[in-house]
């Protein structure tokens, strides 16, 4: 960039990038790369300079940054200036990438074919392999991540698929999906075959999402077998015993009630209210307060205060930094609107499923008639340790069945496991009484019927793939997907309603 940026305009191009990067680096020569997505920070512009403060349990790093070297997709050079009178430097922000091994993922893939093949003779030594491959499809949604096999003995056949790569657990949490399709496919285009079930081989360690979905897949449309590997003391493979299947780890933390935040400041509180009638004020089941506009989090309470900023940012709110808050508020209201001028800004695109969440919370009688607009709870149980990008809702119908909702903006073949994923928490402990005992849903009586789950995006964003991977599904679980309009933040409109297809039973 020639011309030098206005500070402000500066920080807000900082705070852009690194609110549309998932997972961003910290990089300055000579010093420890720092993970931003697990730090605090904030920029702030004192005494005409823009300076950055980036906090965690292993560092403490303040910068004076003066200008943006470079800018590309994804990644970020920033010139700063040291304190007193030694040299400025450059700090790289850019969005973390998987590092490959030294070997190319062909070479890997080739090498993983050939382990493979060993294993299902090893395991299966009277079955043959028909076919093994890794190349990807992406008309029928075969992912190039995974090793697909079919083995054969007489007219018996079983489809399998593998993941080789030890190293990458989301690879491991989306394998059942493609497995089912997999699956599917065989039973479709290889009739002369009985192909009775799925096996899945993963990494030892990476298995317990799986499991856990495993254990409400349909017994009926199937047998459902897992192996895992690479467990180094001389046995390479082993099989998973059915009883581990939804062995589940799951808590449900105690509700707390709070009728005002915590961390009350004489004055502030109302100047969040009042910043703009946009502005939503929203209680956590741990007591702690959050404002929003259109579910875009700008202001939130922590342990030092009320605190004020997008992402991970951090500005502690007071007399000070009111004028700095009140400009943030202004440049989102302004951005993030139904009727915004510039649909391509950060602003307006970034977590679509919070800003639909904002709309559907307060209309739950469109997505189906028996919920009434009431008490709606986000993300608990929370679900931690698998990448997600799905909102979970959770409420309650007039008769007192629990609904689960799972919001997706964009289209998504997992949709259907992942909210399978928030179903069976919501399920296990409302079967234990939790859900009442710790306070939510009060002076409502909760049945114990398996919850109605309610999949909501867009109609023309459902995966096509996603009506294969429901058949498969317990017939316990009741689907219902709800299709949007696809100019929902304008007004939310149903357009489509589905009840989950029928199982199509395979050959006896």
């Amino acid at each position: 960039m020639n011309a030098p940026l206005a500070l402000e305009e500066l920080k807000e191009k900082i705070e852009l990038f690194l609110l549309e990067q998932s997972h961003p680096l910290l990089t300055e020569p000579g010093h420890d790369v720092v993970d931003l997505s697990t730090s605090s920070y904030s920029l702030s512009l004192q005494y005409d300079k823009l300076l950055w403060h980036v906090w965690n349990e292993n560092t403490n790093l303040v910068r004076q940054i003066t200008g943006i070297v470079s800018a590309k997709p994804g990644r970020l050079e920033l010139r700063y200036q040291r304190f007193g009178k030694g040299p400025g430097g450059t700090l790289l922000l850019a969005e973390s990438r998987a590092t490959s091994d030294q070997l190319d993922r062909r070479t890997q893939r080739t090498q993983y074919l050939r382990t493979l093949r060993r294993w299902l003779h090893q395991l299966f030594p009277q079955w043959k392999v028909q076919e093994l491959t890794t190349e990807p499809d992406l008309a029928r949604s075969f992912s190039g991540r995974y090793a697909r096999a079919l083995i054969t003995r007489g007219r018996q056949a079983w489809a399998v698929i593998g993941n080789g790569d030890s190293g990458d657990p989301v690879r491991s949490d989306d394998i059942l999906a493609y497995g089912l399709l997999w699956l599917d496919w065989l039973r479709v285009h290889h009739p002369a075959y009985v192909v009775e079930g799925l096996r899945l081989i993963l990494p030892c360690g990476t298995a317990e999402i799986t499991l856990n979905r495993m254990a409400w897949l349909n017994p009926l449309m199937g047998k459902w077998e897992l192996f895992e590997s690479g467990f180094g003391n001389g046995e390479e493979i082993r099989q998973r015993d059915p009883a581990d299947f939804g062995n589940l780890k799951t808590s449900l933390p105690k509700l707390v009630k709070s009728a005002s935040p915590q961390h009350e400041v004489k004055g502030l509180t109302e100047v969040i209210t009042s910043a703009s009638l946009e502005v939503e004020a929203r209680c956590g089941p741990n007591g702690w307060w959050s404002w929003s506009i259109r579910g875009l989090v700008f202001a939130r309470e922590a342990p030092k205060g009320i605190v004020f900023g997008l992402g991970r940012s951090e500005t502690l709110l007071q007399q000070d930094t009111v004028g700095e808050f009140q400009k943030l508020v202004n440049g989102i209201v302004e951005i993030r609107r139904p009727d915004a001028a510039d649909v391509t800004h950060p602003l307006y695109r970034i977590q679509p499923e919070r800003w639909m969440e904002s709309l559907v919370s307060r209309h739950l009688d469109r997505m189906e008639p028996d919920l009434t607009a009431g008490i709606v709870y986000t993300h608990v149980p929370a679900i931690s340790g698998t990448s997600r990008g799905v909102l979970d809702l959770l409420t309650v119908n007039a008769s007192g069945r629990l609904a689960v909702l799972e919001l997706k903006a964009s289209e998504d073949l997992q949709l259907p496991l992942q909210a399978l994923d928030y179903w069976m928490r919501v399920h296990w402990h409302n079967q234990r009484g939790e859900l009442e005992r710790e306070g939510y849903f009060a002076d409502r009586t909760l049945g114990l019927a398996p919850p109605l789950l309610l999949l909501v995006s867009p109609a023309l964003q459902f995966h096509s793939a996603c009506d294969v991977i429901l058949r498969y599904l317990s017939p316990e679980i009741e689907v219902l997907r709800v299709g949007l309009n696809e100019d929902w933040r304008r007004e939310l409109k149903v357009v489509s309603r589905q009840a989950q297809p029928s199982p199509r039973l395979s050959r006896p």
